[in-house]
C-alpha cells in the first residue's frame, strides 16, 4: 500500500476515535444539564413551607428491615466514598465509569454503573474491583402515586427510550420522566444504565423513598 494512502487511513481511524469520544462526553454533559434543569423546575413549581431543615431531614433514610411495599434491585458497585468530591474524582480517573452514577445515602456516596431488577447478566472480568449489592426500596411513605408507579415501572427488564415512548398514560408518571429518559438515551440505552440514572434521580428528589441494604 502506498505510504500516503496508509497515512490517510490512520488519520481517519484517529479522527473517528476522537469523534466518538467527544460525542460520548457531550452526551453525559447534556444529561447532567437537563437533569439539573428538571430538578430546578420541580423545586420552583412546588409550594412549600419555608423552614430550616435539619441534617437528618436532608439525609436519605436507610431502613433496617424490608417493608411491605419494597421493590428489589441489584446494583453494580465500584466503591463507597465519604465525600461527593472523592466519588467524582474516582469516576474521572476511570474512563470505563463515564456512564456511572453517584448515589448518596446519608454521609456515604456510592458509585454504581448499573442497576438490575431481577436478571443479572454474566459479569465480564474487569480491571476494577466490583461486586453486586442487593437493595430494596420502600414506597410505604409515598403519597404521590406517580412516584410509586415510576419505581414499579423501572422493575421492567427491557427498558429503552422506545419502551418509555410506548407508555399509553404518561400522565400517570412524574411530569419530568420523559425529559429524563431523553437525556439518558443521548448517551446510553443499556437498560441497567437507564434504570440506574432514573432510580438515582427520583430517590434523590423524593424523601418518601427509603432504602434497605
Amino acid at each position: 500500500m502506498p505510504i500516503g494512502r496508509r497515512n490517510n487511513t490512520r488519520k481517519k481511524v484517529v479522527l473517528a476515535g476522537i469523534q466518538g469520544l467527544i460525542i460520548g462526553v457531550v452526551g453525559v454533559l447534556l444529561f447532567g444539564l437537563i437533569l439539573n434543569l428538571a430538578n430546578d423546575k420541580k423545586v420552583e413549581s412546588e409550594e412549600v413551607e419555608i423552614t430550616t431543615p435539619t441534617d437528618e431531614e436532608d439525609k436519605l433514610e436507610v431502613i433496617g428491615k424490608v417493608e411491605e411495599k419494597s421493590l428489589p434491585f441489584q446494583a453494580k458497585q465500584y466503591g463507597m466514598f465519604t465525600s461527593k468530591e472523592s466519588a467524582i474524582a474516582f469516576i474521572g480517573s476511570q474512563p470505563s465509569l463515564a456512564k456511572a452514577s453517584i448515589f448518596q445515602v446519608g454521609n456515604e456516596f456510592y458509585v454504581w454503573s448499573d442497576l438490575y431488577a431481577t436478571t443479572i447478566p454474566t459479569q465480564e472480568v474487569e480491571v476494577l474491583p466490583t461486586f453486586i449489592k442487593s437493595l430494596y426500596v420502600s414506597t410505604n411513605s409515598c403519597e404521590d402515586s406517580k412516584v410509586i408507579k415510576v419505581m414499579e415501572l423501572i422493575q421492567e427488564e427491557n427498558l429503552s427510550k422506545k419502551f418509555f415512548d410506548s407508555i399509553a398514560k404518561k400522565e400517570d408518571y412524574p411530569d419530568d420522566l420523559m425529559q429524563i429518559v431523553q437525556a439518558i438515551s443521548a448517551f446510553s440505552e443499556v437498560p441497567s444504565v437507564m434504570r440506574s440514572h432514573i432510580f438515582s434521580h427520583y430517590v434523590a428528589t423524593n424523601n418518601c423513598l427509603k432504602l434497605n441494604f
